[in-house]
């Protein structure tokens, strides 16, 4: 299975990694947002996880902040060190599942819409690593699709849409009970804004 997931994963980000800065423009308010959110103290450390191209690690960077960007694809990160114009940021190629960070090195973890592209076991992999690599009381930003189960109008559209270009793994992640997954991390949610017409959300939350 994750052997299947790597490989699946791999061939997908090779070829958007070519154009996926342009359906990145559909998203960019919701950069900002997060960076809103985060309201995170000058010079906090940011760890960006599935930067992809990095937008939202430059989102960031915009405001001062120190931040690294990581993702296990050479095809996306060449865009993001192409693009950036920014001393403090930086990425590096690793596995959002096996982090080459020491335990409570950020003050703020953040993963933007790649949990969805993963199945169960490597997501949980993923969000252990991130509260390992966040300090405790320091913030976890998640953002990512809503449950399926949360209709909004306009949402069924934005839903339907989403089938037709994302991994095999999203079906499964809108219907799973996200909530509950980060509770049993120790991810506690403390604040929570609707995006994309309620098809998506910005989750601010505290490592405990």
């Amino acid at each position: 299975m994750e052997q299947d997931y790597y490989s699946y994963i791999r061939k997908i980000f090779y070829r958007l990694s070519y154009v996926y800065d342009l359906t990145d423009i559909f998203i960019m308010d919701i950069r900002t947002e997060v960076v809103d959110l985060t309201d995170a103290k000058k010079g906090a450390k940011i760890l960006d996880v599935a930067t992809g191209t990095g937008k939202q690690a430059f989102a960031f960077g915009r405001r001062g902040y120190e931040v690294v960007g990581i993702d296990f694809s050479e095809h996306m990160l060449k865009v993001a060190e192409r693009n950036n114009e920014y001393n403090n940021v930086g990425f590096i190629l690793a596995d959002a599942a096996k982090l080459p960070f020491i335990d409570q090195h950020f003050d703020v973890g953040c993963i933007s819409f790649a949990l969805h592209e993963m199945p169960l076991s490597i997501r949980k992999q993923v969000l252990q690593e991130i509260v390992r690599v966040t300090r405790i009381g320091g913030t976890i930003m998640i953002i990512d699709y809503s449950s399926s189960s949360e209709k909004r109008a306009g949402g069924y559209f934005v839903r339907y849409i989403a089938r037709l270009y994302e991994s095999k793994y999203y079906a499964e992640f809108i219907e799973s009970d996200l909530n509950s997954l980060l509770k049993g991390y120790g991810i506690e949610v403390t604040a929570e804004l609707s995006a994309m017409y309620g098809v998506a959300r910005i989750l601010k939350c505290i490592r405990r």
